[in-house]
């Protein structure tokens, strides 16, 4: 090869190593910031997709960054509620860069600003100190209590109340935080299923005992009634036999003076009642007064009986 062909092949070679310091490929995707000697000045930013050209470093250099939306997520922290309740708390953001020519001048890379953005979600955590527990996973009224914890997180991100700059303040723009997840930690929840099962007993001692306070009063008046039902019933069956005792007597008596033997026979019946009530000792023939019992009474044997008697 002569010495022509050598020189064009190094012309070649430097053209193309030239060309490849002095352009560079924007995409659709992204903006671009062309730097003097370091410097970013107010027409430093490209917007526009396609190929450009810059002078070789160390004059000029490129940095190119992503416009599209990033998620950011944070580790689970421990945070304390209103109630004094310790909940575990991971929280999302998604954010991009607003401000290409900004990010560049103050936080410069993407790992610069994620740290800013974790550093910052970190302390905003606080704002589940304004909320009890409860009401965080439940909607009291209508009101989404996480939802506004959200919102405020977000908002302290963009308006810090600490009088530090705000994340625009660097071309960032928050879009939306979410909660990925809301627990609570092991030893808390151990804790919190104690005190649980400890109130649940404690309802159930205290149903336990109106249950038998109650049984207690149905009780009683069950007796009470009873006792009420029961001197009624012995009022109105002694009123009966009242009635009937004297219903008998009458039909007794009317039966005596028709029939001269059942006289005599009720006669005996009352007095042997009466010697049998006062436990007193009688001596009598062997047929009497058993015979009392086995031969009715009559005129003729009443007649043979005092007749013997005498």
């Amino acid at each position: 090869m002569n010495k022509i062909g050598i020189f064009i092949i190094a012309a070649l070679f430097a053209l193309v190593i030239l060309l490849f310091t002095c352009s560079y490929k924007v995409r659709f995707n992204e903006n671009a910031i062309i730097t003097t000697f370091g410097h970013a000045g107010a027409n430093s930013e490209i917007t526009e997709s396609g190929l450009h050209f810059k002078w070789p470093y160390p004059v000029q250099s490129v940095r190119k960054y992503d416009r599209r939306t990033r998620v950011l997520e944070t580790r689970i922290e421990n945070v304390v509620t209103k109630d004094n309740q310790l909940v575990a708390v991971q929280v999302f953001l998604t954010w991009n860069i607003d401000d290409v020519l900004q990010f560049f001048r103050k936080i410069e890379t993407d790992t610069a600003a994620t740290t800013y953005l974790v550093d910052r979600l970190r302390s905003n955590l606080g704002v589940f100190s304004a909320y009890e527990f409860g009401e965080l996973l439940t909607q009291t009224g209508g009101a989404d209590k996480m939802g506004e914890a959200e919102n405020n997180m977000l908002d302290l991100l963009i308006h810090p109340t600490d009088g530090s700059p705000g994340a625009e303040a660097y071309g960032i723009k928050p879009l939306t935080i979410g909660i990925t997840r809301f627990i609570l930690p092991e030893e808390t929840s151990t804790a919190v299923f104690e005190r649980m099962k400890q109130t649940r007993q404690r309802l159930a001692a205290d149903v336990r005992s109106s249950g038998e306070a109650e049984a207690s009063r149905i009780k009683t008046q069950a007796v009470t009634t009873a006792q009420k039902i029961r001197k009624f019933a012995e009022r109105r069956a002694a009123a009966i036999r009242a009635v009937g005792e004297k219903e008998a007597a009458t039909y007794i008596k009317k039966q005596a003076n028709l029939d001269v033997g059942l006289a005599i026979f009720l006669r005996r019946l009352e007095a042997m009642e009466t010697m049998v009530s006062n436990g007193t000792t009688f001596v009598f023939p062997a047929k009497y007064p058993f015979n009392l019992f086995t031969q009715p009474p009559s005129e003729e044997t009443e007649k043979q009986d005092n007749d013997k008697n005498k």
